[in-house]
């Protein structure tokens, strides 16, 4: 009976950690606008608004987990809130910088699209 209660609980966190980790999202597959059909376009696109949201979450994740573990020092020195708070920002920025690469990715393949799409119509 302990062991099976043991085997639970362990079982019970394994599957809760993801929940609690902040994992970086993957970034979507862009097609080639030039070769893309319609539907792939339509995918990407939806991936991308996806990835974008995805990241916006990991931020508030990360920033809750910096609130989190900021709470449980003791006390803190003005010189480490000052470090956390740095190394936060970076993440940030970084996260954002990225997000605006994606998507500047995904709409040079959308002109890429649109430019074939004009092309056979002529």
């Amino acid at each position: 009976m302990n062991k099976t209660l043991t085997t639970i609980l362990a079982s019970s966190l394994f599957l809760s950690a993801p929940a609690l980790a902040c994992d970086y999202p993957e970034r979507p597959e862009i097609p080639e606008g030039s070769a893309a059909t319609k539907e792939q376009m339509l995918e990407a696109s939806a991936a991308v608004k996806e990835y974008l949201s995805s990241v916006d979450t990991y931020l508030t994740c990360i920033e809750d987990a910096e609130k989190d573990a900021i709470s449980a020092l003791e006390e803190p020195s003005p010189e480490e809130l000052q470090r956390r708070g740095d190394m936060l920002d970076k993440r940030f920025a970084a996260a954002n910088e990225e997000k605006a690469l994606v998507g500047e990715m995904f709409n040079q393949q959308v002109r890429a699209y649109n430019a074939k799409a004009r092309a056979d119509k002529d």
